[in-house]
């Protein structure tokens, strides 16, 4: 990835691709993209881990050879897991930072087609084509699709159109065209101004979503697949924290989030991850845990993981938020112009090369532990360099990543 990756840089490339490049990198902000690259990568890295977890959130998990050893699967729930539960929504608030300025200078026409390109084209292609091809490839030698392509497309009521990870594109759509609709509407798209949020509104924005939590997985349980494969039982957190974007981007956190602010939602995110980490611990211990609790349901232990979920999903991204600005603003060697402009297609793609290393390695005699570790390294440096040779060599694909 590196030689293919830093050449239009570095000069092995056309001046006039360098300087395509360049100039892109200089119309943004450098902790902006330094974040998404180090969160893509993680997402990336966790998806290769889990493809041979028991807590099958990613599709290889389903047909895995071997599987994680006990010990490494609770380390990684106890510790890992409370930090992934925020990665998504630190996404969102990005999203949500950068939405208004981005439909202020496009309009609202120009910022839905913009977004029907960039969005709305990779999730039906990869929806609807790519994704159920891959996963029928996968599962029907195995045993796990009996039925036709088009039974296993559809799906049923309780295991809809799988979308994999893309739920996040589609979700972000739909809030993106509903914000546009909104500022059609009002006429407004510098976003609310009044006050300053402060630790006491994170608090009950905490408490709103931890009450809906816990009533939308009464319906729609946690990992759960309902009517539409949209991670709806994750929108309390998504929809607040693309809000919460929204209304802050006006109040200067896309260039500073207050730094006592910052602080107070730093010393609330750590003592929610080890309310979490014991939680889970306990419940391991005694057997208390499972899909009742937490999926949700009637029981004070669902609503305590509904309540730590959502803490950590509205603290933990204002925290790293905070921590991105003073770090991250700086050009890194290892995420320079090229691989910040690959981290999009790299999400994208992620599936097909983690799937593909997955494949390889089956009939390697290797623990899942070594599987793991190089599905999930060759999955990052894999994706990011099929994005920038899509970018690089695909007409019109630029225009999408």
């Amino acid at each position: 990835m590196a030689s293919n990756a830093q050449g239009p840089v570095r000069g092995s490339a056309s001046d006039g691709q360098r300087s395509e490049v360049e100039q892109w990198a200089s119309k943004r902000q450098l902790y902006v993209d330094n974040l998404k690259v180090i969160l893509i990568a993680a997402i990336i890295v966790g998806h290769g881990v889990v493809s041979y977890a028991t807590v099958a959130s990613f599709a290889y998990a389903d047909v895995r050879e071997v599987t994680l050893s006990p010990v490494t699967e609770g380390v990684a729930l106890a510790v890992v897991a409370p930090f992934g539960l925020f990665m998504i929504p630190l996404l969102f608030l990005v999203a949500g930072l950068l939405t208004p300025a981005s439909l202020g200078r496009k309009g609202s026409g120009g910022y839905v087609r913009d977004r029907l390109l960039r969005l709305g084209v990779p999730f039906a292609v990869f929806s609807f084509l790519l994704w159920p091809a891959l996963l029928y490839a996968l599962y029907r030698p195995l045993g796990n699709a009996p039925g036709s392509y088009w039974a296993e497309l559809i799906g049923t009521p309780e295991e809809s159109l799988d979308t994999g990870y893309l739920w996040f594109v589609g979700d972000l759509l739909i809030f993106s065209l509903a914000y546009a609709g909104w500022v059609r509407i009002r006429g407004d798209h510098q976003g609310p101004r009044r006050g300053e949020v402060n630790a006491g509104h994170l608090g009950w924005l905490a408490a709103v979503v931890t009450l809906v939590t816990f009533l939308v997985r009464l319906e729609f349980p946690f990992d759960s697949q309902k009517y539409v494969d949209l991670n709806l039982y994750q929108w309390p957190e998504c929809v607040a924290l693309f809000g919460l974007g929204v209304m802050a981007c006006g109040q200067g956190w896309l260039t500073a989030v207050p730094d006592r602010l910052g602080r107070q939602s730093r010393n609330t995110t750590l003592a929610a991850v080890g309310g979490f980490a014991v939680l889970t611990g306990l419940g391991a211990v005694l057997g208390a845990i499972d899909d009742a609790t937490w999926g949700g349901g009637w029981n004070v232990l669902a609503f305590l993981f509904a309540a730590l979920e959502s803490t950590l999903a509205v603290f933990g991204p204002v925290w790293l938020l905070a921590v991105a600005q003073r770090h991250l603003d700086r050009r890194l060697r290892w995420a320079g112009p090229v691989v910040s402009r690959s981290a999009y297609g790299a999400f994208l793609v992620q599936g097909l090369v983690l799937t593909g290393l997955a494949v390889a390695l089956r009939p390697v005699g290797l623990p899942a532990e070594v599987k793991a570790v190089i599905v999930a390294g060759g999955g990052v440096s894999g994706s990011f360099a099929l994005a920038w040779l899509l970018i690089r060599r695909v007409p019109g694909m630029s225009r999408i990543l």
